[in-house]
């Protein structure tokens, strides 16, 4: 028996999932209702519902601008951290990497926020083919149109970057990274 884990198997609803899946993927963009349905590919009565039915919980807002209504993230709500987390799991970037046993990604990243030169956006942890890595990344850098700084290593080599204090891995980790795969207790091991 396949145990199922994606966020279709949570949620009961299929065009919800989608429509989380797309406005927390993209958190600071803002969505019409014609531009949601073809993204989805779901039903216009079904995604003005889903929609009205995430905001009546408060996930989402919504403006009016001439006679389209827009619809964005409310980042101010308990479960926006919650949501994008999910919304990420389900991403195309996490179905490519994961094999991985952690992928840690910065916030800033998960917001779209431009990344500094000098900062990690990206920890792979595992032994994946580094051209796996590198077609899932510059997929991503295409969607994003800007580079994206990435570390690969074994859990291993992350240990001992850890208990020698090398400055990107420390300053990455009080960025307080968030574990898009695999489980945070193998940070501690």
């Amino acid at each position: 028996m396949k145990v199922e884990t994606s966020l279709n198997a949570i949620l009961t609803s299929k065009t919800r999932c989608k429509l989380i899946c797309i406005l927390f993927g993209n958190p600071q963009e803002i969505f019409y209702v014609r531009q949601l349905v073809r993204l989805s590919g779901e039903e216009i009565n079904s995604v003005r519902r889903e929609l009205s039915n995430l905001k009546k919980v408060n996930i989402l807002t919504s403006e009016k601008r001439g006679n389209r209504l827009y619809y964005t993230t409310n980042s101010r709500h308990h479960l926006f951290n919650s949501l994008l987390l999910l919304a990420y799991r389900n991403s195309d970037l996490a179905q490519k990497l994961d094999k991985a046993k952690l992928l840690l990604v910065s916030f800033s990243f998960l917001l779209w926020q431009k990344p500094r030169p000098d900062s990690i956006d990206l920890v792979i942890v595992g032994d994946l083919p580094i051209r796996d890595v590198e077609n899932a990344i510059s997929a991503e850098e295409k969607k994003r149109e800007v580079e994206i700084n990435y570390m690969v290593m074994g859990q291993s080599e992350l240990k001992l970057r850890q208990n020698k204090r090398d400055p990107f891995i420390v300053d990455f980790f009080l960025s307080s990274p968030l574990v898009i795969i695999g489980n945070p207790a193998l940070l501690e091991k």
